[in-house]
């Protein structure tokens, strides 16, 4: 049971260590372009624009101070009073990570319109072109609340059973403890207590 408990205990670090990992991931994904648009004539770039997902919107600053307070519960220490209710927020952590990163996924069509609009007074051309296009912090903080729910249910299902084994643990052995105290005396100590 004790190199159970043992293997359980080293799964749960590595989930919360993942998670960790993923919260900074996250942050650093907010803090790099999640869209940009190119304008463009007959293949010529005039004009690139990237937007980071804190620039884009409040969306990209939720992530990142989402990243941040999973990236703290992973270094909080286990037997602190914060560290279970931290541990807890991973997973709606992660999914709310990754539906603000989702439902700005195509915020480059407003970006590459705005071009269009801009070209009109610097940019005097025949054939204006504008393309719009997901940039990697977005696809890295989508990633990342990915697997912030993956890990936060983990973590969740791996401290839910490491509980059970632990209590399991405890009853065995208080039952056990009640048992001996209350097992028969040997014959011999019943006799000599008869012969006194």
């Amino acid at each position: 049971m004790g190199a159970e408990s043992a293997s359980r205990s080293r799964a749960a670090d590595l989930i919360i260590s993942g998670c960790g990992l993923a919260g900074v991931t996250a942050a650093a994904g907010a803090l790099l372009p999640w869209t940009g648009a190119t304008l463009s004539d007959r293949g010529a770039v005039l004009l690139p624009v990237s937007r980071s997902g804190v620039e884009l919107s409040s969306n990209g600053m939720v992530v990142l101070v989402l990243g941040v307070v999973c990236a703290v519960s992973s270094v909080v220490p286990r037997d602190s009073r914060w560290a279970r209710p931290l541990t807890l927020v991973l997973a709606p952590a992660g999914l709310a990570i990754a539906v603000l990163a989702a439902v700005t996924i195509n915020a480059g069509d407003s970006v590459a319109a705005e071009l269009l609009r801009l070209r009109i007074g610097t940019f005097q051309t025949d054939h204006p072109v504008a393309a719009a296009h997901v940039g990697p912090g977005l696809w890295l903080s989508l990633a990342a609340g990915g697997a912030l729910i993956l890990g936060g249910v983990g973590w969740q299902l791996v401290g839910r059973s490491t509980r059970e084994s632990s209590d399991h643990n405890r009853s065995h052995m208080s039952r056990t403890g009640r048992s001996w105290w209350r097992s028969p005396r040997p014959r011999w100590v019943r006799a000599s207590r008869n012969g006194m």
